[in-house]
């Protein structure tokens, strides 16, 4: 049983597997902004099932220790073995030593921790002097929210309750816990697929909804922007990036 109170709604494990690059634009930002190098620690926040860390450990060619903080269970069990998975709460991470990690970085993670300062107060504990965070979540009113918590929450059996970040909270809650350098942008980070029937499967999948995929397409059409170009088919997305180093 999940001691957790705030956690993903439970992806189908294939989702990923066989869309493994429809969120790319999404999680290229971060393997940039980072300043990743060989031999750094990275922490990666709300690992889910280690998407992000697999993008970390190929842009490293394995050369990094990579710490995935995961309080689902079940997402926490798909981790590979090659990184260290802890057990703790996004707002609390007991396990992790102080100033131990080069890099934090979190995709679309904060949105499920109940108090963002909190989490962004355990990120500058654990980093290093000079080490860098890099998160992107989900801005608070936009079509992703709603989709989150609208669609997916009456959808999924586990619902979803997403505590979304506005526009300007990121670079305040870094600033708050003595960050500096401190830089927020919203980018336009697309998901790809070949055809919006292979977008409604992938939805299905990766956010665990019961409905069939017909139904599924509909309510993405009500929800979100979903477009054609260059011969792909595309479903607009954005995120809010924030960028921070410790002092």
């Amino acid at each position: 049983m999940n001691r957790k109170r705030n956690v993903p709604a439970v992806s189908a494990e294939w989702a990923m597997k066989e869309f493994p690059n429809a969120r790319d634009a999404e999680r290229e930002p971060l393997l940039k902004l980072g300043e990743l190098k060989p031999g750094d620690i990275v922490l990666d926040l709300q690992a889910a099932g280690g998407y992000l860390s697999d993008g970390v450990y190929d842009y490293l060619k394995g050369d990094v220790s990579l710490i995935c903080l995961e309080p689902c269970d079940e997402l926490r069990a798909r981790l590979s073995t090659k990184y260290y998975s802890v057990d703790d709460s996004v707002e609390n991470w007991c396990s992790i030593a102080n100033e131990s990690v080069d890099v934090v970085l979190g995709l679309a993670g904060l949105h499920h921790s109940e108090d963002h300062q909190a989490t962004i107060n355990e990120a500058y504990r654990v980093l290093k002097k000079g080490g860098r965070i890099v998160i992107c979540d989900v801005e608070n009113g936009s079509d992703m929210a709603k989709w989150l918590n609208g669609y997916v929450n009456g959808n999924n059996p586990s619902g979803h309750k997403g505590n979304f970040i506005k526009t300007g909270s990121l670079s305040k809650l870094f600033e708050n816990t003595g960050f500096f350098s401190v830089n927020e942008t919203r980018k336009q980070v697309s998901w790809c697929f070949g055809s919006f029937e292979a977008a409604a499967k992938f939805f299905k999948g990766l956010f665990g909804i019961e409905k069939k995929e017909e139904e599924i397409l509909l309510a993405m059409h009500e929800y979100l922007r979903l477009y054609k170009e260059n011969d792909m088919f595309w479903v607009d997305w954005s995120l809010i990036y924030g960028i921070a180093v410790k002092k």
